[in-house]
């Protein structure tokens, strides 16, 4: 039996094969084409950037005065029941007290120094209630007023070991800290009570200035043998 012939394919001219890009290119009306949509997608580019550079996303998100317009304060229903309670009895100090740091504590400043002021009319001897006001005012970057708060507190009470460790931290607050000022006070807060987490605090603060002596070690509650 005979063996049928094999056919060998025949290759693809080459007129008929995929141009490789360099030949798309060379040829005249191709090049004149992909030029073109070159410069088609970069005018639209440039179009839709100046769009954008002409929108007012403001108005399409509210802007800032609409939005803090809108925006609910969770405290709000809490400070007015709070403020109900004092015009009942404007000389409970407690309350008054209370009213002050809810609006200290919640950015309005400006509308907690006179409740504050109160307080301390009703208890000028409270000095944590000249505390929470000094914090209060740094809180608000109201630096000198709230040093001056933490120094009448020094005045009247020069071992009050709060006063100085927040002293201290305003101190470093300030826009060319005053470093020397807080390490002062960082150390009589580490001196007046130093197992206190406070003191604690302030000893790190130090040490991270590198201008604190170490923890004074506690004296031993028997002498040693042979002495």
């Amino acid at each position: 039996m005979q063996r049928p012939r094999r056919v060998r394919p025949q290759p693809v001219p080459r007129s008929s094969a995929r141009p490789t890009p360099r030949e798309a290119w060379d040829r005249p009306g191709n090049r004149i084409h992909i030029v073109y949509i070159v410069i088609s997608s970069l005018v639209v580019c440039s179009m839709l950037a100046v769009a954008l550079a002409t929108i007012d996303f403001s108005g399409l998100f509210g802007g800032d005065d609409e939005n803090s317009a809108n925006i609910v304060d969770p405290n709000a229903d809490l400070i007015s029941e709070q403020e109900t309670k004092v015009a009942g009895n404007p000389n409970d100090v407690d309350e008054v007290v209370l009213l002050a740091n809810l609006l200290g504590n919640t950015g309005r400043i400006r509308d907690a120094v006179p409740w504050y002021e109160k307080a301390l009319e009703l208890a000028p001897d409270d000095h944590g209630i000249r505390l929470d006001f000094a914090r209060s005012l740094a809180g608000a970057d109201l630096l000198p007023d709230a040093e001056a708060q933490f120094l009448r507190v020094l005045e009247d009470d020069p071992d009050n070991q709060s006063a100085h460790y927040y002293l201290a931290e305003l101190y470093m607050r300030w826009d060319s800290a005053r470093r020397e000022d807080a390490a002062t006070h960082y150390r009589r807060a580490v001196e007046i009570d130093p197992a206190s987490f406070l003191a604690e605090r302030a000893q790190i603060e130090l040490d991270a200035m590198g201008s604190g002596a170490p923890f004074p070690s506690p004296l031993p509650s028997t002498p040693p043998p042979g002495t």
